[in-house]
């Protein structure tokens, strides 16, 4: 049996990149491109493509998609995240919403496997404060060196753990708290929050939005599945 061409679409990407430093998954993998080079890449019947590629206009991943359609690549991987669960409760937030279309297109379309990721970090220290639904890189990597699919019937991976991280004090402690309590009460429409956002971010505090909603969700009503 032919051994799959492992390519990569989102050569850009942040989660990639920071995967791909490990000299062995660089190895592993034959080919990694932006997503601009997907009309000039010559894909084949023999590709496995790990979709790390992301855009906030929707219809410009249904595009994406329609060209591994069409190139009838082998397999499909669709890197999803964990942000997709605010769906459940909300569409208001984009980048969740355009995320889990994509998914479910990929998956309906191209029948594409999905793994799912946190917040990918490599120190405990570079994640918000309080609950996050994170993934560890050497967790990635070690899943990209030997991909398994325990779940749904060999469609789907959750490579995610409950990280829990000490606030800078009492105050952001309060805030988080009251900011999740006013979220909670407004969850249809959460963005209305985005003012209150702003605010946060310019205090240096990154749990706010559809990360908080996210994490909150993942860490009080799930399980978490990590490779092991």
């Amino acid at each position: 049996m032919t051994a799959l061409r492992e390519v990569v679409i989102g050569a850009n990407s942040r989660v990639w990149k920071d995967a791909s430093r490990d000299p062995r998954v660089a190895a592993r993998f034959t080919a990694a491109i932006g997503h601009r080079e997907v009309p000039r890449f010559q894909f084949t019947g023999q590709d496995r493509v790990w979709l790390f590629s992301y855009s906030r206009i929707a219809t410009e991943n249904s595009q994406l998609l329609s060209v591994l359609e069409g190139a009838h690549v082998s397999e499909v991987v669709y890197v999803s995240s964990a942000s997709t669960i605010a769906t459940r409760l909300t569409s208001c937030y984009s980048y969740p919403r355009v995320k889990m279309l994509a998914e479910r297109e990929a998956r309906s379309r191209l029948d594409a496997r999905v793994l799912t990721l946190g917040l990918v970090f490599e120190r405990e220290d570079e994640l918000p404060a309080g609950a996050n639904a994170a993934t560890n890189r050497r967790t990635l990597q070690e899943f990209l060196l030997d991909p398994r699919w325990p779940e749904e019937g060999g469609r789907r991976m959750t490579l995610i753990e409950c990280v829990r991280r000490p606030f800078s004090g009492t105050s952001e402690a309060f805030l988080q708290r009251f900011y999740g309590a006013l979220q909670w009460k407004v969850r249809r429409w959460p963005c209305v929050l985005r003012p209150l956002d702003f605010v946060l971010r310019a205090c240096g505090f990154r749990w706010y939005g559809y990360v908080l909603l996210s994490n909150r969700l993942w860490c009080s009503t799930t399980s978490s599945s990590a490779l092991g």
